[in-house]
């Protein structure tokens, strides 16, 4: 049995080091550029320079990349090209026929007299392709008259294929916020016309719901992550091996790929993890909150995702963060010596005990509020769009709603929401396939 767990976790490894090469993604950017330049069709070409830039992690290759998009594509144009790439692309194909409708997204201000323009805030790209892709040419072109809007990643890289139809129909800043503050560069570097936030999407908690007295932190050590394989919990478990078996350890996650609770346990049994695991599926957020408020220390083992924002909700409750040094996650950099530790990839276990010992005296949620609440995100976003406003020759009179994120964008002051309701309203009638009523973007 000894034998088949060393194998299994050989095999794990190696495609591990594969998969998340730099090496290898910039072989596969270089390779998907020389398709692109000797491509003929011009949606084609458009796909594959678009995933080059997506795989490139080299600034040199990411301009020749750009050089050739500028090259083949207009700034301003090719928007019917765009628009057939986009709609065509796997991940959006079925969305954008079954169910184009807006959710996760939240008006932050409302269009007023003399061209002052609304804010629309919308997180993952998916929504981003519903929007552009959902309405009509003239439909958009009256929102992009209206609204500024400001396009959250959830993933890094991001996809440019649909950044790419924003800016080939609008002549204005696009705003994003990126996922990964390694890619900001990457990103301006994509297009002067795309304005970067000083912000990550995680950048939107409430430090409120985390306030509360804390006498114990009986759990050692949580991990809040769906059981998607690229959360890596064989990772996690092959690390528990050389830890005491009477450490207390709590998983909380959801169906992804097809694994589910059963499958993380059975993972569990057969790599030979010692402790007892905790697991919980699918449980509110409100547990889940409860669970990190009792937790010593927090754990993230992806190598490669998004923003990770159970990682940033850990640091306001209160919990050490442990990510891999080697992680292409934007919370990563939110690790500090006031919140938690690198973990090394081949001391893994040896950190893990470390950070452990160090948990009790950190102070993660002191940091937290003081630099990353969504208090702090609002003023900086405000300001950067009053700017911008300014910039343009536009009126700024009335600043943004505060939005948080619980577990999609709600309004912190009630009566934001009550304001708004007529902005959301006005938008169902113009346009009810993307607005429809009682859409989840309605605030609740």
């Amino acid at each position: 049995m000894n034998a088949r767990r060393l194998f299994r976790t050989a095999i794990w490894r190696v495609k591990d080091t594969l998969r998340h090469s730099a090496a290898l993604r910039g072989l596969n950017a270089a390779r998907l550029l020389v398709r692109a330049i000797f491509a003929k069709d011009s949606a084609k070409t458009a796909v594959l320079l678009s995933r080059a830039l997506g795989f490139s992690e080299s600034p040199t290759l990411d301009q020749w990349i750009t050089s050739c998009l500028k090259k083949r594509f207009t700034p301003e144009g090719n928007s019917d090209v765009w628009g057939r790439v986009v709609a065509g692309l796997p991940r959006y194909r079925h969305l954008l026929v079954s169910d184009p409708a807006l959710t996760r997204s939240i008006i932050l201000k409302a269009p007023a007299a003399g061209g002052e323009k609304g804010v629309m805030l919308m997180y993952f790209e998916y929504n981003w392709a519903g929007l552009i892709c959902g309405l009509s040419e003239s439909d958009f072109e009256w929102i992009n008259q209206h609204y500024d809007l400001i396009l959250s990643t959830s993933w890094s890289p991001t996809d440019y294929a649909v950044l790419a139809h924003y800016l080939s129909k609008t002549s204005g800043p696009i705003f994003v916020q990126p996922c990964n503050r390694r890619e900001m560069d990457k990103l301006r570097r994509f297009h002067p016309r795309v304005a970067v936030l000083d912000s990550l999407p995680c950048d939107w908690i409430n430090p409120t719901y985390y306030q509360k007295e804390i006498t114990a932190r009986p759990i050692d050590f949580l991990m809040v992550a769906n059981w998607g394989e690229f959360k890596r919990h064989w990772d996690f478990f092959v690390a528990l091996r050389q830890l005491p078996a009477s450490l207390r350890v709590v998983l909380v996650g959801q169906k992804e790929g097809g694994r589910d609770a059963d499958f993380i346990r059975q993972l569990a049994s057969d790599l030979g993890v010692p402790q007892q695991l905790e697991i919980r599926q699918s449980i509110s957020i409100g547990e889940v909150a409860e669970l990190q408020v009792k937790a010593k220390v927090s754990l993230i083992f992806s190598r490669r995702e998004g923003c990770c924002v159970a990682a940033v909700e850990s640091l306001f409750a209160g919990c050490a963060l442990g990510m891999r040094d080697d992680a292409h996650v934007g919370p990563l950099d939110y690790i500090n010596e006031r919140t938690g530790l690198r973990l090394r990839p081949k001391h893994l276990s040896e950190d893990l005990k470390t950070l452990l010992e160090l948990s009790e005296t950190l102070d993660p949620a002191s940091w937290a509020r003081d630099n990353i609440s969504c208090f702090i995100t609002h003023g900086k976003l405000n300001r950067q769009l009053a700017e911008s406003a300014r910039e343009r020759g536009l009126p700024w009179t009335r600043d943004l709603a505060v939005p948080h994120w619980r577990p999609y964008p709600q309004y912190v002051n009630g009566e934001d929401a009550d304001n708004l309701r007529p902005v959301y309203e006005d938008l169902q009638t113009r346009f009810p396939r993307v607005f429809p009523e009682f859409c989840t973007l309605l605030p609740k």
